[in-house]
């Protein structure tokens, strides 16, 4: 049985003044699908780049909106801010009471970079248009990975565009020349600090060659074999 890790409820939103009450997918980092581009309100559009405050169950927090794209159209969602352990505990009863899996079925595996023990690729030098990138990888898979770039003098590239990357490991290897195009871009703007602004991209793989496939796909393979080692699991 999937794990369930949403739990659907109304939120309350304060903007410029005034309550907008939404019913939305809530988990412990945010909630889901809040607005979208046809009923984005004007005064959700001038919060984007600062704080806003949301009450759950009463419960005050203040959050973030995140605008996610992809080739469909654009959602925006909350990503809270510092949330104290009275939201938390409220979230997870009600995951546990009524709580939902993700409903973003998933043809392959995303295996986390934060699994320090095994290998993974942890930095893509992206060459996009004439400016070159320092991403990092947030989770990866056979058919491409998840990177994350915080900053102010990358413009959010649309989606299909091209990148170039190599891929660095946590043990030093290097996998070079991979062509990819974004597939789906998630931006946290902070207007308040440009420089904290965050982006993440995924991006699908679209070439590379022969031998930078072979060792990517052995990559694969060992943090595979080692995370079921690490469960006790027989291949």
């Amino acid at each position: 049985m999937s794990k369930k890790v949403f739990t659907s409820q109304k939120i309350t939103i304060f903007l410029a003044g005034q309550e907008h009450r939404v019913q939305t997918l809530v988990s412990d980092q945010g909630a889901k699908y809040v607005f979208d581009d046809d009923d984005l309100p004007p005064e959700a559009k001038a919060s984007l780049g600062v704080e806003v405050q949301v009450s759950y169950k009463g419960i005050p927090v203040r959050c973030r909106f995140v605008r996610e794209t992809n080739a469909v159209g654009a959602i925006y969602s909350l990503r809270f801010v510092n949330p104290n352990s009275l939201l938390l505990k409220q979230i997870h009863k009600d995951v546990e009471a009524s709580g939902i899996p993700s409903p973003w079925m998933r043809g392959l595996p995303r295996l986390l970079t934060s699994v320090k023990h095994l290998p993974v690729p942890l930095l893509a030098t992206v060459n996009y248009r004439s400016g070159t990138y320092y991403m990092h990888v947030r989770n990866f898979t056979l058919g491409g990975l998840l990177m994350e770039y915080s900053g102010s003098d990358l413009a959010s590239p649309p989606i299909g565009a091209r990148m170039e990357l190599d891929l660095v490991t946590n043990g030093g290897d290097k996998l070079p020349e991979i062509i990819g195009v974004v597939t789906h871009i998630c931006a946290e703007l902070n207007s308040a600090q440009g420089d904290a602004s965050r982006y993440q991209f995924g991006v699908r793989f679209v070439g590379m060659s022969n031998a930078t496939e072979a060792r990517y796909r052995g990559l694969i393979r060992t943090h595979c074999e080692g995370l079921r080692q690490s469960l006790g699991v027989q291949s």
